[in-house]
């Protein structure tokens, strides 16, 4: 009987009826949604239904949203502390909750590619999470939290993350067109963020005014923050230089795309060092693998040319002024840190102490190398160095394999070599790979998953080339 009574509610006038009040309804509560809360967060709240069919079908796509999400989207979820959570850790945390998921339920068995790096980055995140629970077993007695509880949580949940990105892309990316996808869109970000500042700062006035717009309002932005300039000058300059089976037009192009972003730098960022000087190491790199004379070249005009007119002028008091605030922010740091070497003062730790024992003297200390070691000690230090150094070394391998391919893989291994070189420096000058949750806070998330992610992106490469190969002597896979 119930089954004759719906069959006699199957008529077409009664489903556009039924189709008509539904919409009606679902507007109405939109609206009055939207008069609650911010109209940003109501349509998130819509779109995501869509998004999370379309990343359990192809988790590629997520990786894709986790870079559109850094770049372009201001909307944060509040915490009810001073710091709010990005939409792109959420994005994050969803992919990779969705790959474990994945491997327990399809896979049935927890488990990652062979890589040298996965002993270092597996030892890092756990030594992130013991040092969170070592801290607080041995802090001072005379220390109070610097702020809510729960940012010392969200600090280790991002440190744990970012590395976690890295596993997300080396693991789950198994085409060599998606790491294309990838690079097209970190380029395609790039170009636009190059448009608005040059195009700003020229006093072009729609672009002008679009800058302010973007400045104030709360749902889009154009992060250009962080390494974005390493990445995208790396891969440009890798694409024009190594490969040779792109239109030689587009080689030009990236070439000219590469000369903006010095222009950026020179021009519009000359006292942010942080900003500019790992993605100039990165382009230097580029240039010494394809020619020794180009380096030379490269080298000559970087010194004689800009070089010496900006430190005559702004760079060098920009030099001096930052080298003395550092240095007597390291002091100060090992007033603390000197005292709890192991495991360091757990994430976000030093800011207590700072708190606690000498607030007008605490300063962030803008270091990746020397927050690292005061929030996991000699131990995460230890992990983190070994990573560096596996992720460096199986870089050049697999750029030493692929020489000679001129294609868009031997680019990638070059870029990606180049770029973790630009991370390396970074991190003595500021905290771009693991955002302190004091200086950056949360959001730094945004700015700090490009490295992850590209770096993963390498071991991604190999493992789509090994499957490729017809036999394994064909490629020296790299790890």
């Amino acid at each position: 009987m119930p089954f004759g009574f719906l069959a006699k509610l199957n008529k077409p006038w009664l489903i556009r009826l039924g189709i008509i009040v539904t919409t009606l309804s679902m507007l109405l509560a939109v609206g009055f949604a939207m008069a609650q809360v911010s109209p940003a967060f109501v349509l998130l709240a819509l779109v995501a239904p869509l998004g999370i069919v379309a990343v359990v079908a192809h988790l590629e796509l997520g990786i894709v949203a986790i870079l559109l999400a850094g770049f372009f989207v201001r909307i944060r979820i509040p915490t009810g502390t001073a710091s709010e959570i990005v939409i792109s850790l959420m994005i994050s945390l969803g992919c990779i909750g969705l790959w474990v998921v994945r491997m327990l339920v399809v896979e049935k068995r927890l488990a990652l590619k062979p890589a040298a790096t996965n002993v270092p980055i597996l030892a890092f995140m756990v030594t992130v999470a013991f040092s969170w629970v070592w801290s607080r077993a041995f802090r001072d007695v005379f220390v109070h939290e610097a702020g809510h509880p729960l940012v010392s949580v969200v600090a280790a949940l991002v440190m744990v993350l970012l590395p976690g990105c890295f596993l997300l892309v080396s693991n789950n990316i198994r085409d060599v067109r998606w790491l294309k996808v990838l690079v097209a869109t970190l380029l395609g970000e790039g170009l636009i963020a190059l448009v608005i500042d040059l195009g700003s700062s020229l006093g072009v006035s729609p672009l002008r005014t679009l800058n302010q717009f973007l400045y104030t309002n709360r749902a889009i932005q154009i992060n250009t923050h962080g390494l974005l300039s390493n990445w995208c000058m790396s891969f440009a300059l890798a694409l024009a230089l190594f490969n040779r089976r792109l239109h030689w037009l587009v080689r030009l192009s990236l070439l000219a795309y590469t000369a903006a972003w010095v222009y950026w730098g020179f021009s519009l960022r000359v006292t942010w060092l942080s900003g500019w000087a790992p993605a100039f190491v990165a382009a230097a790199v580029v240039t010494l693998m394809r020619s020794k004379r180009l380096f030379a070249v490269l080298m000559l005009v970087m010194v004689l040319g800009a070089g010496m007119y900006y430190w005559r002028t702004q760079l060098q008091g920009e030099s001096e002024r930052s080298g003395e605030t550092r240095w007597a922010a390291y002091q100060v740091n090992w007033r603390v840190t000197g005292k709890h070497l192991l495991f360091g003062t757990g994430p976000a730790g030093y800011a207590s102490y700072y708190m606690s024992y000498f607030p007008d003297e605490g300063m962030a200390t803008h270091s990746n190398y020397i927050d690292i070691v005061a929030q996991t000690g000699i131990v995460g230090t230890a992990f983190i160095l070994w990573f560096f150094g596996a992720q460096a070394w199986n870089s050049y391998k697999l750029r030493r394999a692929l020489q000679g391919r001129s294609d868009f893989a031997e680019s990638l291994s070059v870029a990606v070599l180049a770029g973790t070189a630009g991370c390396v420096i970074a991190m003595a000058l500021g905290d771009w790979l693991l955002p302190f949750v004091y200086t950056q806070g949360i959001p730094g998330f945004d700015l700090a998953v490009y490295n992850w992610m590209f770096m993963g992106s390498l071991w991604a490469l190999g493992y789509s080339l090994q499957a490729q190969a017809t036999t394994r002597g064909n490629l020296q896979m790299v790890g």
